[in-house]
């Protein structure tokens, strides 16, 4: 039986992103293991979705050139003892360092880059450290999906990976029948705005306080519920203290993180991210999935779902006042229009964004990288 390695910097993306993907591999008869820092969802990795999953010790934020290489080693060490068919990498050090270490043993390589983030919208050394080890890394891939045309380009532009590797991918794909209308439910009480996501300054989070502020200057129109991981380590993150001060506000409620965010769609009036960049934002698929419109930035990513007063509104970002003036619009349209809004958003979710689209994609490529490599 083959054996294909799937990694990512935790078990709990693959759990939530990829399990789908890993249940088609399996059922294509390979093997299928697993490679992740030891946390909570390795367990539901192997009860649930049924792969094998052997440990990766790494610091996802940092940047220490001795930890790195011996994630090098890492990844050396599994990949000589499985001896993989080929090997899928997620996130970034896994990309970078899982090539390098799949590359010296002729194991054919399918990267994932889900969006270019914190790195490339901020330049600065760390920004030139990662398209330095992008640039001598990805070029060893066989394939290379990336999610969103604009990213593809700028990859393209700086030089970073060969146009000929280069594959678009919408995401990982949203589940159709997880995230549906049906789900929905009315609610009273005041307007309910969702933000859902990583606790991060890059998704615009203090222009949306900003923003909600002034929605109730006057009285209470709206709420906004935020829910996701704080993610400390990360040089954007919102700290603790400053998500309980915002929490402390009676039209903010801070949720934390859920393994059941279509409940929590299920009872908001709208979804609203303000990030400076995205690759293919989840939290906007799965908006559209459950028919619930949308507040977004104009930029890659978010632009490439949403299309300005058909399943939702655009602003500009970094603008508080811009995504005031939308929130406004959303607020004071007819339940009607909303309503249509989040039908035009199942059906574009639906149509180009649907979970079966990327697991078959991903499932070709892999067994095109086997059939290129037993070739030569």
């Amino acid at each position: 039986m083959k054996i294909i390695t799937i990694s990512a910097n935790t078990s709990w993306y693959l759990f939530n992103f990829r399990a789908s993907t890993i249940r088609k591999l399996r059922d294509e008869g390979f093997r299928v293991v697993c490679l992740t820092p030891d946390d909570e969802y390795r367990h539901k990795l192997v009860s649930e979705v049924g792969c094998e999953w052997l440990p990766l010790t790494m610091n996802n934020k940092g940047s220490n050139p001795f930890q790195d290489a011996g994630l090098v080693w890492q990844f050396f060490r599994h990949y000589k003892k499985l001896k993989p068919a080929a090997a899928l990498h997620f996130t970034i050090k896994n990309n970078v360092y899982g090539t390098w270490a799949a590359r010296s043993l002729g194991i054919p390589v399918i990267n994932n880059i889900s969006g270019l983030g914190t790195a490339f919208i901020h330049r600065g050394f760390v920004s030139f450290v990662v398209r330095f080890l992008y640039r001598t890394s990805q070029p060893f891939a066989y394939c290379i999906f990336c999610q969103n045309e604009d990213d593809l380009a700028q990859l393209v532009t700086a030089k970073l990976v060969p146009p000929r590797l280069l594959k678009l991918l919408p995401g990982s794909g949203v589940d159709l029948n997880r995230f549906q209308p049906e789900l929905n439910k009315d609610h009273g009480g005041p307007f309910r705005f969702l933000y859902a996501g990583r606790m991060l300054a890059d998704k615009g989070l203090g222009e949306l306080i900003s923003a909600v502020s002034l929605l109730n200057r006057t009285e209470p129109r709206c709420v906004l519920w935020l829910s996701g991981f704080s993610d400390a380590g990360n040089s954007s993150a919102v700290s603790n203290d400053q998500l309980n001060e915002w929490a402390a506000q009676s039209w903010i409620e801070w949720l934390g993180p859920t393994d059941h965010i279509e409940t929590i769609y299920a009872n908001v009036d709208c979804v609203v991210l303000p990030s400076y960049r995205e690759g293919m934002p989840r939290s906007l698929l799965e908006a559209g999935a459950m028919g619930r419109p949308v507040v977004a930035t104009n930029v890659p990513g978010c632009r490439h779902i949403i299309e300005d007063g058909f399943n939702g509104l655009l602003c500009e970002p970094r603008s508080s006042d811009s995504l005031h003036q939308a929130m406004r619009r959303m607020m004071n349209m007819s339940t009607e229009d909303r309503r249509e809004m989040g039908q035009n958003g199942r059906t574009r979710v639906a149509e180009r964004f649907g979970e079966q689209l990327v697991v078959e994609t991903t499932t070709e490529a892999v067994n095109s990288a086997i059939n290129f490599s037993e070739s030569h």
